[in-house]
């Protein structure tokens, strides 16, 4: 296991998705503070630098799905993966060597983000506003989810012999977690009650009256519940700052992470390679 991730972070070093990534992480940091600076030059306004520091993760899940692809994706059009069988690495070490190296560098390019906009967005926003107890705790529960969407993408690389079709594949499911969990959010967000207007005796009166599409209680746990699951529904709330169930956002996570590198491990362990 220790030389297969010697080998994996040489390779990383050398790899052109790992700089693309790290440049990617730093310039939008940097994009991120820039604009801020100009609207609170601009308007007044005020910034909170913890905001900053929380609104990289709602789009790292593509940037994790990308990274995995082109990064993983080689190991099957350059026969690594068949070399390192050959030489007698175990199917187990392989996985979790490559899991091990995806989930360390996707934590690495959003502590690289979170380092640049603490350096420079604390001069010129100010310190922190909210508690840092919470900031911790929010930003603890990206880290799992970071390591939740590293666990699904590695599995999909590792099934999947085909570079194109891994990054594809990968693409369109973050796309359609992100997706799903807007609607859902919306469904939640709907008000319970809406102004509506009528003309009586040629004066418009308005009034208050029920949502029609307002969800039912079940409804509202039903799309709580999946939300809170899905990785792209946790980000989501984290950076709203709208989480219900922090606590357990953790906990789904973590059983992600079992489940898909559970299955990759028995899968991959029975899958031949060409």
């Amino acid at each position: 296991m220790i030389k297969l991730l010697n080998a994996g972070f040489t390779r990383l070093r050398k790899n052109k998705a790992f700089w693309l990534l790290t440049i990617f992480s730093i310039g939008l940091a940097l994009f991120m503070i820039y604009t801020q600076y100009s609207d609170m030059k601009k308007y007044e306004e005020v910034i909170e630098v913890e905001q900053l520091m929380l609104n990289y993760a709602t789009i790292i899940g593509i940037v994790i799905a990308i990274f995995t692809s082109l990064f993983l994706g080689v190991e099957y059009s350059d026969g690594a993966i068949r070399n390192k069988i050959s030489i007698g690495h175990k199917k187990a070490n392989i996985y979790l060597s490559n899991l091990i190296v995806v989930t360390i560098t996707s934590l690495f390019s959003y502590i690289l983000f979170l380092g640049v906009v603490a350096s420079i967005g604390i001069p010129l926003f100010g310190g922190v506003t909210m508690s840092m107890l919470v900031l911790l705790k929010l930003i603890g529960c990206i880290f799992v989810t970071i390591i939740a969407y590293s666990s699904i993408f590695t599995f999909i690389a590792m099934m999947i012999s085909n570079k194109t079709i891994t990054a594809i594949v990968s693409i369109m499911l973050v796309l359609g977690l992100m997706i799903f969990s807007v609607t859902s959010l919306n469904i939640l967000s709907a008000q319970e009650y809406i102004q509506s207007g009528s003309l009586v005796d040629g004066e418009m009166q308005f009034q208050m009256e029920k949502n029609p599409r307002y969800p039912s209680e079940d409804e509202r746990k039903v799309h709580q519940i999946l939300i809170d699951i899905n990785p792209a529904g946790q980000m989501f709330q984290i950076a709203g700052r709208v989480a219900p169930n922090l606590k357990v956002l953790p906990l789904y996570s973590l059983g992600i992470i079992v489940i898909f590198t559970g299955a990759g491990l028995v899968l991959f362990k029975k899958k031949e390679l060409k």
